[in-house]
């Protein structure tokens, strides 16, 4: 027994616990089975169907095993029926409902390196990975910053590693650039901090041990006890002129410290230190006649020009949508248009695709669950607005 997926190939699943529900790339990734929940951290297997699956491996065992014994039982009782004794059965079992149709749902994509699983979900504080259920602290997960501690007088050299490493795909924190106006200086040092992955320190001739810059050495030890492996402090002494030497903070001294002779050997030494690495090298988008790899699949496709068309034709009208079948053919009606323009087989799967793609957006809703009647939902309407729009 098969269920559709999603756009991006994605099964819903849900906890028979917390109830909630998550998506999962079958085929991919670790080879055991769903172990745990990724919200609540319930353990089990083969539980994790939706209430729709369950609803419709139901109604496809009537069919398909109560179904035939009952037919049988009733050509049976025909049968034995002889003389003036007359008994009649008939048997008229209902069809098995259609699959659920899989929603593209709003959920971010979330990779567990510890058992290379894929998943769909909500972002929660913690989550579990669904195979070995090792629990994942989610604030430490997106601390991906890159703190870049300094003295005034060193802006303009830091503002340059600060650009070199937002090309290379980092997120460097700057206090200037990341502090609003009206930050507690103290409060926005340590929140920088906590979001970071990491620390540098260009400790020049004029970096002192004391003050904010004091503050942020204690602030950096303290992360790093915290997160371990996850955070990461780069020391870099640099020669000023006439050979001078930044002074190393007695804290820092228990750390590894490097003494770069240029900046590009900075720039390695900070590359080379950090817990996160920058993205894939690939094509600029400018660049014609190649091919780009996909850094990630994205969590909502382009509406196929189908879709959009049914769509637009439906919100103009009554929102009603009706497909309609027949012996040889196939139809699509929406604000009292016809919209599928002949019949060729690869036409027809075109504007049924379409149908499709509306459905798992949420933009309409199957009335009879029999793929037969629709109607354009809130989210249908606000999404046929933004299509009208020049």
């Amino acid at each position: 027994m098969s269920f559709p997926t999603d756009a991006d190939g994605f099964l819903s699943q849900e906890c028979p616990s917390c109830e909630q529900q998550f998506k999962v790339l079958f085929g991919h990734g670790s080879q055991e089975p769903i172990s745990y929940c990724p919200y609540c951290g319930h353990k089990g297997q083969q539980c994790w169907y939706t209430k729709e699956q369950v609803n419709y491996i139901q109604s496809v065992a009537v069919s398909k095993t109560l179904g035939p014994e009952l037919k049988n039982l009733e050509r049976q009782i025909k049968g034995a029926s002889k003389g003036l004794l007359k008994i009649d059965m008939k048997v008229d079992l209902p069809e098995p409902s259609p699959p659920p149709m899989e929603t593209d749902e709003a959920f971010d994509i979330l990779r567990f390196p510890c058992c290379n699983e894929t998943i769909k979900a909500s972002r929660h504080n913690k989550l579990f990975c669904i195979i070995c259920g090792t629990e994942i602290d989610m604030t430490i997960s997106e601390s991906k910053k890159v703190f870049l501690s300094h003295k005034g007088v060193d802006k303009e050299t830091v503002n340059d590693f600060k650009k070199t490493l937002e090309l290379l795909g980092y997120a460097p924190w700057l206090d200037e650039d990341a502090m609003p106006a009206g930050t507690t200086l103290e409060r926005g040092l340590l929140k920088g901090m906590q979001d970071s992955c990491g620390v540098v320190f260009f400790i020049t001739p004029s970096f002192k041990d004391e003050g904010y810059l004091e503050t942020e050495v204690n602030y950096a030890i303290q992360e790093k006890r915290t997160k371990g492996d996850k955070f990461a402090i780069v020391a870099l002494q640099f020669v000023g002129v006439g050979g001078a030497l930044g002074a190393i903070p007695e804290l820092l001294k228990t750390y590894v410290w490097k003494k770069p002779k240029t900046p590009l050997e900075a720039l390695r030494e900070i590359v080379r230190a950090l817990p996160v690495v920058p993205g894939m090298v690939d094509w600029r988008t400018e660049i014609a006649d190649v091919v780009i790899a996909s850094k990630t699949k994205s969590t909502s496709t382009e509406l196929s020009p189908e879709g959009k068309a049914i769509l637009k034709a439906a919100a103009v009208g009554d929102g009603g949508i009706m497909h309609t079948r027949w012996l040889g053919g196939e139809d699509i009606q929406a604000g009292g248009k016809s919209m599928i323009p002949d019949q060729e087989a690869r036409t027809i799967a075109r504007w049924l695709g379409g149908l499709e793609d509306l459905q798992r957006r949420r933009y309409i809703k199957d009335l009879g669950h029999k793929g037969e009647v629709f109607e354009v939902t809130r989210e249908g309407f606000e999404a046929a607005d933004e299509l009208s729009e020049p």
